[in-house]
């Protein structure tokens, strides 16, 4: 009797379209789908559990807070990459191409919303905690586009689940391994996990330890997957930027949230 295998072939090409010969990619495409979901989700609960008032608020800054977690999205990844993209400039502001940093996109967002809470005169600290409460489920949907752009997969995978990586996109030293961990899809499962744990807990807790809940479970997600992924940018050593991020946000999530359980 065959193992039990669960291969995921790459894709047949990133672009599931053309528009008037201009190409729309799948990878933007998700993510708009994470970014509407996203939004719907956080109205309704605002809309719900707190006022229309809160949610009317919500629908009018969360343009600009879009704007703000891709910008700072988009800066530290290419600060990450900054040997190509000094070469490249014009691939800069491309985002259709891939090429966002998680991390980058939330400390820009949790500083931007504050911001934007003085402007919009709306309380910081609930609509943070609401926003991180929905944010993994977008997250889970989003991370399928590094699926369509060959991207954000982990080392050669002789176990039952392999991801065959065309040549184009394997690092050079992986050259001649056609299998890959999916860890695209590690994250995207581990996201949904938390979502479902961050929900439970704002129903039965205090609602601002969803945020800290949030920097701790997702910190720890990121180690794993970190752990055995091989294309992640700005490595310091062996060990990748990304790790000693999510390090330092897990400890600022556990001391936060001993602060306010202490409260």
């Amino acid at each position: 009797m065959n193992n039990l295998e669960i291969i995921i072939n790459a894709p047949n090409s990133p672009v599931a379209f053309y528009l008037f010969n201009y190409p729309v990619r799948f990878y933007g495409i998700i993510m708009a789908s994470a970014i509407l979901v996203g939004y719907i989700l956080i109205y309704k609960f605002l809309d719900k559990k707190y006022s229309f008032f809160e949610a009317e608020i919500f629908s009018n800054y969360i343009i600009y807070l879009i704007f703000i977690v891709f910008l700072g999205a988009r800066l530290f990844y290419v600060v990450g990459s900054f040997d190509y993209y000094r070469l490249n400039p014009i691939e800069i502001p491309m985002i259709n191409h891939g090429g966002l940093s998680i991390w980058g996109g939330i400390f820009f967002g949790i500083a931007g919303l504050y911001f934007l809470s003085k402007i919009f005169k709306f309380d910081y600290l609930l609509h943070l905690s609401v926003i991180a409460l929905f944010l993994p489920l977008s997250q889970a949907i989003g991370r399928f586009g590094n699926y369509f752009n060959q991207e954000a997969f982990g080392l050669p995978s002789f176990g039952f689940m392999k991801l065959y990586v065309t040549q184009d996109f394997r690092p050079h030293e992986y050259i001649n391994y056609n299998y890959f961990h999916p860890t695209f899809l590690y994250e995207s499962v581990l996201d949904l996990i938390l979502f479902f744990i961050l929900f439970f807990a704002y129903k039965k807790s205090n609602p601002s330890k969803t945020i800290f809940l949030y920097l701790i479970l997702y910190s720890l997600i990121r180690l794993i997957i970190e752990a055995i992924r091989i294309d992640s940018v700005l490595n310091f050593g062996s060990i990748h930027i990304a790790s000693i991020i999510s390090f330092i946000a897990l400890l600022a999530g556990l001391i936060g949230y001993f602060k306010v359980n202490n409260k």
